[in-house]
């Protein structure tokens, strides 16, 4: 059916059963008869495939697991600790089938509470570790992000959402964790959340999330999905030199660990609210690191200015971070007459499409087809999603006659954030929660119905959305409104 010789179908099964001679020998029986078999009512059905593409000699065909994989050893990642739980096991078997060529200790922990406590202590002790979970386990992991937070401890958690709660779909897809995520754990700190969306990104945002977490000593987290993790990209070969590490404020030079006191681990006044940061072990002053309110030197300190002092220094973190992320990214349908020049002027953005995660890809392919390529279109799309910069989306909202967010949960859990963080509200939602991804056509045609409908579904300030009126009824929906 493909046109394609039979001896390469035979060689490509020799070199995979090469060990197992019984099966080997039944698979060539089978190859043999079904080779030779037409079905006498439909002849023979051909689909040849095109010549090989010598442009893809040296691609990588890698899943989003594997892809993240590679980032997190190009991050320096020397420590992987995780329990098995889809959709996160594939990084921990990918991470640990390399184990031998990496030399990274590999370490399946007996539950998520210990992995995410070994990691902790081995970010503690100067060394990059990672962690990955799923679900519920990301519950068990989050006493440890609190402690992170108190203790100043950069680390990095992947959650590989899956639909749930409890077990759920365990292998299905969905983006419903982002905002257990922005909210994990007790009390108020600053967090970083990133999202993947492509193996290309998988692989170049675990420097920039080890960076961060150093840069800042918070915690942060990478979203995955299902549908990332597993599905196969063909990627370009990585660039191995881009990528740099950036330890932030870690002290190592003799010198000046020898100058440090106890009370600069936790200075309360420190510009930015980022402190100096050493290794235990090393010749300089002692401090205290524990879980309870402290002063600057880590020692338990209840009282009222302390405990405003230090919450006001964690903080200062956040909106440091905040001002230092870059906006989300734009894309517009290029294919029209004026291409992608037009979004650089004042004219009416017909449909404006925000998203995150997996959606991307399926979106940049919707706005290729030839329904929608002419139309001016553009999608915004977020990979930092906490701390949420928002200026841009909402310079573009002033333009956009229609705007539309998609995403894989029931709440839309991206535009609440917006809602909360700069009052836009979107009321045009597509949403799916089914645990299947966007496909192509359904979306295409979900897009063309908001672009056919005439009346005007752009953005309003602090209303209810049209979801909300539904979910709480005439009645509440008023008073919420």
């Amino acid at each position: 059916m493909l046109d394609q010789e039979v001896d390469a179908l035979k060689s490509l099964v020799g070199e995979k059963f090469a060990k197992k001679k019984a099966l080997l020998e039944l698979n060539m029986r089978c190859i043999d008869e079904g080779y030779s078999f037409v079905d006498p009512e439909k002849g023979k059905i051909s689909i040849g495939l095109p010549s090989p593409n010598k442009e893809f000699s040296s691609h990588l065909l890698v899943t989003g697991s594997e892809a993240m994989g590679l980032g997190a050893m190009h991050a320096g990642v020397r420590l992987y600790a995780g329990y098995p739980m889809t959709p996160s096991s594939p990084l921990l078997s990918f991470i640990a089938d390399l184990e031998n060529k990496t030399h990274m200790v590999v370490k399946q922990a007996e539950d998520e509470i210990t992995a995410a406590q070994i990691v902790s202590g081995a970010m503690y002790m100067g060394t990059r570790a990672l962690t990955a979970t799923s679900g519920v386990g990301f519950d068990l992991m989050s006493e440890t992000v609190s402690l992170n937070a108190m203790i100043e401890n950069p680390t990095v958690f992947v959650l590989a959402q899956r639909p749930g709660p409890a077990t759920g779909l365990p292998t299905w897809t969905a983006q419903g964790d982002l905002l257990r995520a922005v909210n994990t754990s007790a009390g108020e700190f600053a967090r970083c959340v990133l999202s993947v969306s492509t193996s290309q990104d998988a692989f170049d945002l675990m420097p920039v999330a080890f960076n961060l977490a150093e840069q800042y000593q918070i915690t942060v987290i990478v979203l995955t999905e299902k549908q990332i993790a597993e599905a196969l990209y063909t990627q370009e070969p990585y660039d191995l030199e881009k990528a740099e590490i950036h330890r932030g404020t870690l002290v190592t030079g003799p010198e000046k660990l020898m100058a440090l006191k106890s009370s600069n681990r936790y200075d309360p006044n420190v510009e930015g609210g980022i402190s100096p940061r050493w290794l235990p072990g090393t010749e300089a002053a002692t401090y205290c690191a524990q879980g309870d309110e402290h002063d600057s030197s880590g020692d338990v300190d209840e009282t009222w200015g302390n405990a405003k002092s230090q919450m006001e220094k964690r903080m200062r973190k956040f909106h440091n971070l905040k001002a230092g992320l870059p906006e989300p990214r734009l894309s517009v349908a290029s294919h029209g007459k004026k291409g992608a020049d037009w979004i650089s002027d004042e004219d009416e953005i017909e449909l404006l499409m925000i998203g995150w995660g997996s959606t991307n890809d399926v979106i940049q392919d919707v706005m290729c087809s030839e329904e929608l390529r002419d139309r001016r279109i553009a999608y915004l799309h977020y990979t930092y999603l906490w701390p949420l910069r928002t200026e841009e989306l909402q310079r573009l909202a002033k333009r956009a006659k229609r705007i539309v967010l998609v995403e894989q949960n029931y709440q839309g859990q991206l535009g609440m954030l917006i809602r909360m963080e700069c009052g836009l509200d979107i009321p045009d939602k597509i949403l799916k929660y089914d645990g299947r991804p966007f496909f192509y056509d359904e979306l295409l045609s979900l897009l063309l119905e908001k672009v056919a409908d005439k009346a005007k579904g752009g953005s309003v300030f602090a209303s209810t959305s049209s979801q909300e009126k539904n979910v709480l009824g005439p009645e509440l929906a008023g008073l919420s409104s």
